[in-house]
């Protein structure tokens, strides 16, 4: 899980994101490239499969999973979060509680659509918050098969909401105008686009990515570039996985998995956690202006999946999540690119 993170908020991320040049991170190993430190953690009930977006220099987080709520186990309770006040509670989500909710931020609001409350069934209402008025309206219904753990982002005016689960898994994309309230199939989505569940997206220059996920109950290791300006506006890119001639993809072999974690700091996108068989905590860096993966520092806390990230203020944050085993957690962490890992901190 990710929040889409606004313009300004990259802007800000690329001033600040070597404002230390002094760790010689070339004489680092992988496991040390990048500090993990402790943040404040989430008030109220500790969840997995959370939504998130960030809106100018606060993150918004709510909903999520924790199965020890009484019903389905489902939340609906919201918060803001910024570096200077830190966790504040919202109106709570006027819809359904659930978990698996995707999102986007466009134009100073946020937008959140589908879900679960079961994992067995899934939504297709829609709903915009206008965190000035901290104030939720029900805008039109995504038109797609209901879903959950799905991905949104938005690019060049659009939102848009895609692939998940609902009777089967799905590769389709729907794009939203904020002006008319009104849904259209994304042309374009080419025709060996893996259907998946559990990826991210994220976004950077005007182009979205998506990636990882599980398709058919195999990883989906095919990364994909989308670009609206473009007469076919979806790219593969390379594979996450050594699936290629070319020698670079050859220490691929753990960036797949499903329900990881993303942000995006600067020019490059981190992803982290999340689980393939087995629980994940590597740390993956994506080069986004040389197309290469990197390792960087493991997530050094309780492994888990489901868990939001997000940047704000060119500080990077990863939280919350879940075990599959009846354990969820609040906690916080902030991912320090330009220094060496410090156990203690």
């Amino acid at each position: 899980m990710h929040c889409q993170i606004t313009n300004s908020a990259f802007s800000i991320a690329a001033l600040v994101l070597f404002t230390n040049a002094s760790c010689h991170k070339a004489s680092l190993s992988p496991t040390e490239n990048g500090n993990w430190i402790q943040a404040a953690p989430m008030p109220n009930f500790p969840r997995g499969g959370s939504a998130c977006f960030v809106v100018g220099d606060r993150a918004y987080v709510g909903l999520g999973l924790n199965e020890h709520v009484g019903g389905k186990g489902r939340l609906n309770d919201f918060w803001s979060f910024s570096l200077d006040s830190g966790w504040t509670q919202k109106q709570d989500f006027p819809g359904p509680a659930r978990s698996g909710a995707a999102t986007f931020s466009l134009g100073g609001y946020g937008y959140l659509g589908t879900g679960t409350d079961d994992g067995i069934r899934g939504f297709n209402d829609f709903y915009r918050y206008d965190t000035a008025r901290d104030q939720w309206t029900r805008k039109a219904d995504y038109p797609g098969q209901s879903r959950w753990d799905a991905v949104g982002f938005a690019v060049k005016g659009k939102g848009y909401i895609g692939t998940g689960y609902g009777i089967y898994w799905m590769n389709d994309f729907f794009q939203y105008d904020t002006t008319y309230d009104r849904w259209d199939r994304t042309p374009g989505t080419a025709g060996n686009f893996s259907k998946r569940r559990g990826a991210v997206s994220f976004v950077y220059n005007d182009k979205a990515y998506v990636v990882t996920g599980s398709t058919s109950g195999a990883m989906a290791r095919d990364f994909w570039s989308f670009d609206p300006t473009q007469s076919i506006p979806w790219t593969q890119l390379h594979d996450i996985a050594n699936t290629e001639v070319s020698t670079e993809d050859d220490q691929y072999a753990d960036i797949q998995r499903e329900y990881a974690s993303v942000f995006v700091n600067g020019s490059k996108a981190y992803l982290t956690i999340g689980r393939n068989g087995s629980l994940v905590t590597t740390t993956w860096m994506y080069d986004l202006d040389n197309g290469v993966w990197v390792r960087r520092t493991g997530y050094p806390r309780a492994a888990r999946f489901g868990a939001v990230a997000f940047t704000i203020a060119g500080q990077s944050f990863v939280g919350t999540g879940n075990t599959g085993n009846n354990t969820t957690f609040d906690d916080f962490n902030r991912f320090v690119p330009d220094k060496p890992f410090n156990p203690n901190d």
